[in-house]
């Protein structure tokens, strides 16, 4: 864990190597060392997307988890307001509550197997997930944080080459968004 759980605010999200199945599947698809990723909710507590259904959990379950701690500091050293800071905080967090009972996406394997094996593009595959109501784990996150208004503007290098260009930027549709792609846009704008 690179920070303990009380240097946490509501919002943040985490990943871990992920155990079981679905975090082998992922971490072999990615080639990331991420296979899970979950949201912090406040009070110890976070949403994590797990078959059958997104729970909440104690944020102690994930001993090696590499949180994105310093998300927060880092959008309003960039220009955000402490208020917009707070608002975004404030619905994220509500978001990822809502997320909390909401069905595994079983079938997100498919179409993000589809993009890394570059079958389909993203942007071929947003319009059947946009009407996708199931979710993975890093899908929960990527939903919750665009809820806030968080910018997810992946590059190459965040992801498992899901992206042609290395300058390119791309917004990805919450449910083809893996836990490495989390965790590489949190080292790349050094929030972890």
């Amino acid at each position: 864990m690179n920070v303990t759980i009380d240097q946490l605010r509501p919002g943040t999200f985490g990943v871990s190597h992920g155990g079981g199945i679905p975090g082998a599947i992922i971490r072999s698809a990615t080639g990331s060392w991420a296979g899970h990723a979950f949201l912090y909710l406040g009070n110890g507590q976070i949403v994590s997307g797990q078959p059958p259904k997104a729970a909440q959990e104690p944020a102690s379950t994930y001993t090696d988890a590499i949180w994105a701690w310093r998300m927060w500091d880092q959008l309003q050293a960039s220009g955000w307001s402490a208020d917009k800071v707070a608002a975004a905080q404030a619905l994220v967090g509500q978001r990822g509550r809502a997320e909390i009972g909401t069905p595994y996406d079983f079938a997100a394997y498919a179409g993000f197997a589809a993009e890394v094996l570059h079958l389909r593009t993203a942007a071929q595959l947003a319009p059947d997930f946009q009407v996708d109501h199931w979710r993975v784990c890093s899908a929960i996150v990527a939903d919750a944080l665009d809820a806030g208004g968080v910018p997810l503007n992946f590059t190459a290098e965040d992801g498992p080459s899901v992206i042609g260009r290395q300058d390119t930027k791309v917004v990805m549709p919450p449910n083809l968004v893996a836990p490495g792609m989390l965790l590489g846009i949190g080292q790349r704008l050094e929030w972890m």
